[in-house]
This record gives C-alpha cells, sequence and structure tokens, in this order.
C-alpha cells in the first residue's frame, strides 16, 4: 500500500504544473555501463516530462554551453564510472563549457558515484574558495567513500536517510538494488552548502556525513548526489525522487516557447551521396522564430545503407561496398515539444567487392576513446575501414553485417566486464558471440586484442584449475589454439608486469620487436599455453621473465576460420609509430590470405535463390567446377544455425536444391551453401 501511496503522491504533484514550462536534459555520462541511465529516461517518462538525451561516449565531448543554454536544468548523470568524465572535460581539467552554462544561471542535478576520484582519486581531499568543487558543488571535504573506507562495516552504505527540513525533498530512506551501495562518497559541506541526504544509519562508519547537498553560486543552482541513481531498489522510488527535486527546479524555470515545426534541407539541394565517402550537410529551419530552443537532435532510421550524422547534422557516407542503399535522417527539437522532421537520402557509388575492407569492434567500455589510437593506425596505413562500437549501440554486429568485411579487428582494450565477444549460454564450451562465430566458419579472419577478455568469462588464471587444459572440441581449444590460460602479469608475477613481448622468429605476420609500452610494464597480460596446431607470434620478456615460456600473441586456423589473438593493450604501445607498424605486418599478412580459398567449387556468380521473398520452397542454383559434397545451413539473423540440409556428393555442372521452410517463422534469414573448403551466402527474406 506504501508503493501505490507514493505513486500516487508522483502523479498529483506533478498534476498541479505545466510540463511544458520546464525544458530537461539528460546527460549519460556513463561510459562504464551506459545502459544504466535507462532507469532515469523511465522516471523522466513516468512523470510525464519530456526531456532531451545527450550521451557523451557516443558523441565524444561534453554538450556545449550554446547547446546547454535553452534548457533549465541539466542531469548529469556518471553512474557507476570512474575514468575519463566529460564532466572535467574528459582530461581532469574544469569544464568550462558547463561552468559557462552555470554562471549563466543554470542549473544542475550532479548524480553518480565516483566523479570526485576521477579527478582527485582516494579520499581525503580538502577545497578552498577558487575550486570548482567548493565553489558550484558546496564541498569542502571530500572524507571517505563507503566500502573502501567504512572501517568496522566495510561493506557500503545501507542506506541514506533524508535531512530533516531541508526544503526540497521528503522521500526518506534511499535504498539500492543491492544490500548497500560501494563507493558512495562522504561529504562535509562548505558554509553556503544544504545538506539533502546523508549516510545512515547514525551507527554506520560514515553515518551522519552528507552525500547529497545543494549549493548555490551566484545565479547557478546545483544538487550534487554521490550515489548511483540509476540503481535504487524500486522505479518508484527514483520516479519520487525526480519529481520532489525538478518541482524544486521547476519554480526558477523560464517559461518556454515550444518548436512547432521543423523543415529539413541540404545546403547542396542534393538528396543523395554518390562519391565514395562523400558526405551531406543537413539543415534544419526551426518555427516560430522566437522558439525558446531551436536546437535539433539527428539521427538515423531505417538504414538500409550504413553511414553516420553527427549533431552538426553532417551525413558521411562509410566508402564501403556494403554501404549502399537509403537512410531516413531525423531532425528532433530538443525542447522536448517531440517535432520531427525528415528526408530520404540515396546512397550509392560506395566500394568496389573487390576493395580490402576492415571493421574495427569497439568492445571496451573502460577508457572508451582508447580505440580512437586503433583507428589513427588504420588511418595512416590508408585502410579502408569502418568502426561499431558495443559500448553506444549495446549490442553487437549482425552476421550481415560481419560478412561484408574481409578482416574484423575486435578490441576489448582494458576491459574485462560484460564483453559482447563472448556467448557464455554453455558454460562447458564458451564461444565467440553467434554472428561472429559463424562469420569465421564461412572463412572470416578475426584479429582479437585486448586486456582481460579471457578473465571477463573464466575469472582469475589458470583456467582450468591447476594442471588441467583445455580439451579438443571446445570453441577455446579448436578455434583460439589455445591449451592453457596459464597466469596474469602483475596478478601472478609477483606484482611486475610484463616488460615487453619478443617476437618467434618466421612466424610469418609480425617482426616488430620487442614490443613495448607507455608504461614500463603492462599488467593483465595473459600467459598462455597454445595447441600444437596454433602459430606462436609473441612471447612475454625478456628471457628472464618468469612467463617467458608462454605466449601473448597467437594465430590459429580451425577449417575455413582464421583466428588471431593478443592478449595484450595495441592502444598502449610505446609510440603511435610502433603501433602503426604492428598493424600494417599483421593486416598485410592477412591481405594474402582474404582469398585463400584452393580449388573453389563454384564462382559466387554462379550461386542464385529463388523466389525471394519466398513462403514455401525455396530453390537454390549452383554450377559445380569440381565434384564436391554440398551442405545447406540456415541461420537466423543472430547467426544461429537453426536448419541443415546435405546434399550429399554433387558432380560437376549445374544443379539445383529445393528447401522446405515451413518449419520456420517469418523473418530474415541467411542460406549458406557449403562446398568444400568454400561457403557463399545469400539472404532471404521468408514472408508466410
Amino acid at each position: 500500500m506504501k508503493k501505490l501511496y507514493t505513486i500516487l503522491t508522483v502523479v498529483l504533484l506533478f498534476a498541479t504544473f505545466s510540463i511544458q514550462s520546464q525544458s530537461i536534459l539528460l546527460v549519460n555520462d556513463n561510459g562504464k555501463n551506459p545502459e544504466r541511465a535507462d532507469a532515469l529516461k523511465t522516471a523522466l517518462n513516468d512523470l510525464g516530462l519530456p526531456f532531451t538525451y545527450f550521451n557523451t561516449v557516443e558523441n565524444g565531448a561534453s554538450p556545449t554551453a550554446d547547446y546547454m543554454d535553452p534548457f533549465d536544468v541539466v542531469i548529469w548523470y556518471t553512474g557507476n564510472d570512474s575514468g575519463g568524465l566529460y564532466l572535467w572535460n574528459a582530461s581532469d581539467t574544469v569544464n568550462t563549457e558547463l561552468k559557462t552554462y552555470l554562471d549563466n544561471g543554470g542549473m544542475m542535478w550532479l548524480q553518480g558515484l565516483d566523479f570526485l576520484y576521477d579527478l582527485y582519486k582516494g579520499a581525503p581531499d580538502t577545497f578552498q574558495v577558487g575550486d570548482f568543487v567548493y565553489d558550484y558543488l558546496g564541498i569542502s571535504t571530500y572524507v571517505a567513500q563507503s566500502h573502501k573506507d567504512d572501517g568496522v562495516y566495510s561493506d557500503g552504505v545501507p542506506f541514506f536517510e533524508v535531512e530533516s527540513g531541508n526544503g526540497i525533498f521528503t522521500l526518506d530512506s534511499l535504498l539500492w538494488t543491492w544490500a548497500t551501495m560501494w563507493y558512495a562518497d562522504a561529504l562535509i559541506p562548505t558554509d553556503s552548502a544544504k545538506v539533502l541526504y546523508k549516510m545512515g544509519p547514525a551507527e554506520y562508519d560514515l553515518g551522519g556525513y552528507a552525500s547529497a547537498i545543494y549549493n548555490e553560486n551566484g545565479k547557478s543552482k546545483i544538487m550534487t548526489f554521490c550515489t548511483e541513481t540509476g540503481k535504487f531498489d524500486a522505479q518508484w522510488r527514483l520516479d519520487t525522487l525526480f519529481a520532489q527535486g525538478l518541482r524544486y527546479f521547476k519554480q526558477f524555470a523560464s517559461t518556454s516557447i515550444l518548436v512547432e515545426s521543423i523543415t529539413l534541407s541540404t545546403t547542396s539541394g542534393k538528396n543523395t551521396i554518390d562519391e565514395k565517402g562523400g558526405t551531406l550537410q543537413f539543415e534544419a529551419a526551426v518555427l516560430p522564430d522566437d522558439a525558446t530552443n531551436k536546437i535539433v537532435v539527428w539521427s538515423l532510421e531505417n538504414n538500409t545503407a550504413n553511414a553516420t550524422i553527427d549533431q552538426d547534422g553532417l551525413l558521411k557516407a562509410t566508402g564501403v561496398s556494403n554501404g549502399n542503399g537509403t537512410v531516413t535522417v531525423v531532425a528532433t527539437a530538443a525542447d522536448g515539444s517531440g517535432v520531427t522532421a525528415s528526408m530520404d537520402i540515396t546512397i550509392t557509388n560506395q566500394g568496389d567487392p573487390s576493395d580490402y575492407e576492415i571493421l574495427l569492434v569497439n568492445d571496451n567500455a573502460n577508457g572508451t576513446d582508447r580505440y580512437q589510437v586503433l583507428e589513427t593506425a588504420l588511418t595512416n596505413n590508408e585502410y579502408i575501414f569502418t568502426t561499431y562500437n558495443t559500448v553506444t549501440t549495446n549490442t553487437y554486429p549482425d552476421l550481415d553485417y560481419l560478412s561484408s568485411f574481409d578482416v574484423v579487428i575486435w578490441y576489448t582494450g582494458n576491459d574485462g566486464v560484460n564483453l559482447k565477444l563472448w556467448d557464455v549460454s554453455d558454460s562447458t564450451d564458451i564461444k565467440f558471440n553467434a554472428p561472429l562465430k559463424s562469420y569465421l566458419d564461412a572463412g572470416g579472419i578475426v584479429w582479437l586484442q585486448g586486456l582481460d577478455f579471457l578473465y571477463d568469462v573464466y575469472g582469475k588464471a589458470p583456467f582450468p584449475a591447476g594442471d588441467a587444459e583445455f580439451s579438443a572440441g571446445t570453441f577455446i581449444y579448436d578455434y583460439m589454439g589455445i591449451k592453457k590460460y596459464v597466469a596474469q602479469t602483475k596478478a601472478d608475477d609477483g606484482g611486475q608486469g610484463v616488460p615487453q613481448l619478443d617476437v618467434v622468429p618466421d612466424n610469418g605476420f609480425c617482426e616488430l620487436s620487442p614490443v613495448l609500452w607507455t608504461y614500463s610494464t603492462m599488467w593483465y597480460v595473459d600467459a598462455l599455453a597454445i595447441t600444437d596446431n596454433a602459430v606462436g607470434i609473441y612471447k612475454l620478456g625478456p628471457t628472464d621473465y618468469v612467463y617467458n615460456p608462454f605466449y601473448a600473441g597467437l594465430f590459429n586456423r580451425n577449417g575455413k576460420s582464421k583466428l588471431m589473438t593478443f592478449t595484450f593493450e595495441t592502444a598502449r604501445l610505446d609510440s603511435q609509430d610502433n603501433t602503426d607498424e604492428l598493424f600494417y605486418e599483421v593486416l598485410e599478412a592477412f591481405r594474402d590470405i582474404v582469398d585463400d580459398v584452393e580449388d573453389p567449387a563454384f564462382e559466387n556468380s554462379s550461386v542464385s535463390i529463388y523466389p525471394n521473398p519466398v513462403s514455401n520452397n525455396l530453390k537454390i542454383d549452383y554450377s559445380l567446377l569440381q565434384n564436391s559434397n554440398i551442405k545447406i545451413n540456415i541461420t537466423n539473423i543472430n547467426g544461429a544455425v537453426i536448419y541443415t540440409q546435405n546434399e550429399g556428393d554433387q558432380y560437376k555442372g549445374q544443379h539445383t536444391s529445393v528447401i522446405n521452410l515451413n518449419s520456420l517463422n517469418s523473418g530474415t534469414y541467411f542460406v549458406n551453401i557449403i562446398a568444400g573448403n568454400q561457403a557463399i551466402a545469400k539472404k532471404v527474406i521468408l514472408i508466410k
């Protein structure tokens, strides 16, 4: 009954004033787990409050002062991230754009863990007049962090209790999805600041210290909550907190004139891109002329082509051979009015299938800009490449997308948790995600690189435990060529880290040696024992290093798949020149094996499927260049094999296979025709 009462309180609270009189910008600055901001979006939606969403990781920057200026309130959410926050310009300096917004009378609600740790590292720390944290956030002393500094309890703060009579909040006992909250900051406010919530209970080691405060500095008004609001124990509690906090800010909000219409155009007057890697600059005319917030947010929908659009309205084709098709460019008013406008763009001439094309997948949510070092290496070597960011999309590329590329570089960086790389549904045989594995099975080339991708699924080395090894028949052994995950540098070498890597002579791929780091040693590099089938590329060095007999780089073939594994952080080589050289050596070696199919069974052009779309029986025509055993697999859009048909031995010449699709549901599928060492994939649409 209490929950129902609280929800009714929230609804009644917001029924008393106009939504349109408050303009809200939600800034997601959590690159570690960006999806946690969904709870904040839900709270705003539950309260019927329009808002604009800005993702600092996706945009690679903080919103500018001009961008923030039309908004009455900026909710700045750092979540559970503690490194490279755009709150501090991603460079541990005062964010002058944010400061300008506040100096002009802006209001901010800062929420999250570890934003002080990002700038000042561990507590304690004391601030003075003139410091942004003192003047604007109203924090005099950063005393401690829960869990890390709470002594006897040593397990986090159990709850926050409201400061009686604070004038903004009455909701008591902020609770979490966990029993306690780790890394919440215990604070002493300045004389001008007001305590909103303090740590509880009173007997808790840090009990009574402020952890949420309100401060005014000049015309600015700022609330600071040092907790993970995306992880409250219940959505209604977060809704109520937002209702009370935004109601307070609402009384200072300006009266907004909302956008009524948007008209789109391009500076060139064109609605096509017909140059490889070409661009179109979009413009948005917003009415009425006196609308308070004329900013629009750009996005793409209904894509059958590969393209990107930035927040300045610049549409860019990728230039790769799967880039042809159409996209719908959408401009959405940022004032919460819901007004949109759209334009369809046709993209052609984006690449030749014979081009050597590379896909860089950034799967690093810890240090989310590190992949840019790899982009620089690819650009310096003049390779054609496209970047796919799992952090901002919160998913991985499907098989159709992967199949357009000759090489996939899958970069995990320095992340070791919740990687999109893995499918862990079968703990006895952990594999790559289904589309990536299917890409390998069809003859794809993958270069996996980064720290801790084995730690993500197996924990601390060694695994298997003791003297056991991975066994034949498992993905790690067969595809990756790993016999044993032996150790991790720093964790298992007495805290040292590996000083360098030494190349294995005549490995067929790399000559750069030794590989050195921007640090004196590299931590958490995996030391591996490899299978007899695998080719060693780099050993841990120098020769007197404890794990010198083991490998940190290897290449392995399994049937048609070709997989290179580097267990080190390529974005932290000692120089960009050496990173460029390493990439050139590997990718030129890959270029030589892209078409490494001996005695093809058929020409790609000889394979056709019809009808397409299909409702029942699908026919496949193909002409064999040699006698071959034919197998046909059908996979879903995620790469999982859902149907197999063995045609057996077929002789040289023209053939037709018929597949009955009655057992499948309507949808998009891929038909893989496999002959000997060759596989050809065709997309088919099933309509019933």
